[in-house]
């Protein structure tokens, strides 16, 4: 899980991967928007984008629309960081959907605030393995089971909702009707939140239809990526046991 940095001034950067290490953040580093898009599909778990305005190539509110016009990411909260805090840029942010305003030079536990904020208010693709064990009072192992178990779910769900996507507003079939809810209910014990707070919406403002299955897709999507990575970092770590 990692927060990109999009900040044209090394120092800056430096500084604020240095602030949120601190932490316990990971973070990458983009040197403007444009280098930012590019690197968007290459980062697993990405919580939080934190950029500053003034920026060649593509300032920060400009990436922010072009972020928010992207399905898979427009859910991600979005920080500016700048020295230009007139009331204009402000009110600019505030129209592309920005979700917060650090003015620099940033103090340590301003960021570290309205970071801690805008995570808790945002649902999670998986919540942490730790945390779940201890609600669920299950080991390790038998986590990792009901981890492989959602996942085969998460696949199967996958291959309905690909082909009932449509502009029509129709309900979904009976058998994703059926699946849906098993899935949901699987996913909330398993604290896979993003999915289930979106699946919930829809069920709840009139029922799901076609036209919600894009945005469920890429739920999913982002779901199967998150379990499957889960998978591989338990697979490798018993490897690496093995080996010694």
């Amino acid at each position: 899980m990692s927060i990109l940095i999009v900040e044209d001034n090394p120092v800056n950067a430096k500084l604020l991967v240095l602030m949120l290490r601190g932490a316990g953040f990971q973070s990458e580093i983009a040197g403007n928007g444009k280098e930012a898009l590019a690197m968007l599909p290459d980062i697993p778990e990405m919580q939080l984008i934190v950029t500053d305005y003034m920026m060649p190539e593509m300032d920060g509110l400009e990436l922010i629309e072009k972020v928010r016009a992207i399905p898979q990411f427009n859910h991600i909260p979005i920080l500016i960081a700048s020295a230009h805090a007139d009331l204009e840029t402000v009110k600019r942010a505030k129209r592309v959907r920005c979700d917060g305003f650090l003015v620099k030079p940033i103090e340590r536990q301003q960021l570290l605030n309205r970071v801690g904020e805008l995570l808790q208010s945002k649902p999670r693709v998986l919540l942490d393995k730790w945390i779940m064990i201890g609600k669920l009072d299950v080991s390790p192992g038998e986590y990792d089971e009901l981890i492989k178990m959602l996942s085969d779910q998460v696949r199967a769900a996958l291959k309905v909702v690909a082909l009932e996507q449509s502009d029509v507003h129709e309900p979904i079939s009976e058998s994703l009707q059926q699946l849906l809810p098993e899935l949901c209910d699987s996913a909330s014990m398993l604290g896979a939140n993003r999915f289930v707070q979106l699946y919930s919406t829809y069920n709840g403002n009139g029922g799901v239809t076609k036209t919600h299955c894009r945005s469920l897709l890429q739920s999913l999507q982002q779901l199967e990526t998150a379990l499957m990575t889960h998978l591989s970092s338990e697979a490798d770590a018993s490897e690496g046991q093995a080996a010694a």
